[in-house]
């Protein structure tokens, strides 16, 4: 007759066995709890695989009873180009329209709720994440380098998902950068006119954007930065100065819609860093009734702000595309034709 091993002799619900048992169901259930998304503000993701699933249109793009669910930008409009050397440039209407207000995405300036805004960067030259950027809410606004390949396809792609588009404009950076701006950046160095040659170059790589932006220049003490941001301004655009400040007085002189931005939250940061960076910009919003986050793009920053983002309407925030929060922090009011430089009323 067979011998029964150890094993056979110890019944599986032997006192030390069930213990472990215990243990590891535990275990398990607080794995659960921890990364459901219940717990956004402090669930870890190791890994986020493409496409990412799209958040509910009604808990992001509602901003007040009886809004419109489905949000578009407006179509292009050739009435707000005009020939350039280097293909058409936006400008201003016969009837005063700009390509800043046509192209921004509608957003209701009666809503009371703190606004809060989010401009993403560096989607534009992987496939697979410009698809998943397309695919967060709407109001999540887009920076694209004028040297992305098909410039012109992207911006309509993403304009038709709802998106604003904003055109990156590199200029040559105040602190030494590894990172090389590319052959048509606007440098400290050299002449107004060259400058403004690279300058007809970059803007008329795509249609339909609303703003440029750009890094605190070195350029930012010279004299010939001023035509460039008056032409900006004569065009009908506006700018939005990434991780500065220093063009705030020029802008102004120029009558150039401005806002500044924070840094970028980094690339390949981790969840819990986004999380903690995306709850300071609600705090932000909540003391002072707007705010404006940059994120770098990349597979677990789109996920935490699909996340987040589907989050605000419930915690009594709205999501606002870049253009709204940048017409308030601006002090521009509304007029007949769009909104026209003046300061709001006291």
């Amino acid at each position: 007759m067979r011998r029964p091993t150890s094993l056979e002799h110890r019944p599986f619900w032997h006192p030390v066995v069930f213990a472990f048992a215990l243990i590891a169901l535990a275990g398990i259930a607080a794995w659960l709890a921890l990364t459901g998304e219940g717990a956004v503000r402090y669930a870890g993701v190791a890994t986020v695989e493409l496409p990412l699933p799209a958040a509910p249109r009604d808990a992001v793009d509602l901003a007040l009873p009886g809004s419109a669910l489905e949000v578009r930008t407006a179509p292009f409009d050739f009435t707000l180009t005009e020939d350039g050397p280097f293909g058409p440039l936006p400008r201003i209407g016969s009837d005063g329209r700009r390509p800043f207000i046509e192209y921004a995405r509608p957003f209701n300036f009666e809503d009371a709720r703190p606004k809060v805004a989010v401009l993403l960067l560096g989607i534009e030259l992987q496939a697979e994440l410009f698809d998943a950027a397309l695919a967060l809410p709407g109001p999540i606004s887009l920076q694209l380098s004028p040297y992305a390949p098909d410039l012109p396809a992207l911006a309509e792609r993403a304009r038709g998902a709802g998106h604003e588009v904003l055109l990156d404009l590199p200029m040559e950076p105040a602190e030494h950068s590894a990172s090389d701006p590319g052959p048509y950046t606007l440098l400290a160095d050299n002449s107004s006119d060259e400058n403004l040659d690279r300058l007809n170059w970059l803007l008329a790589r795509a249609p339909g954007y609303i703003a440029v932006t750009c890094g605190g220049p070195r350029s930012a003490g010279s004299g010939h930065l001023g035509d460039v941001l008056e032409v900006l301004a004569r065009r009908g655009l506006a700018l939005i100065e990434l991780g500065a400040s220093q063009l705030e007085g020029a802008a102004a002189a120029a009558g150039l819609p401005y806002a500044s931005a924070p840094p970028p939250i980094g690339h390949d940061s981790s969840a819990l860093s986004i999380d903690d960076a995306l709850g300071g910009l609600e705090a932000e919003a909540l003391a002072g009734g707007s705010a404006l986050g940059v994120v770098q793009g990349d597979p677990v920053s789109l996920e935490r702000l699909r996340v987040w983002a589907a989050t605000l309407h419930d915690r009594g925030l709205v999501l606002a595309p870049v253009s709204a929060v940048l017409i308030e922090q601006a002090g521009l009011v509304r007029g007949a034709n769009g909104w026209p430089a003046r300061r709001r009323p006291a």
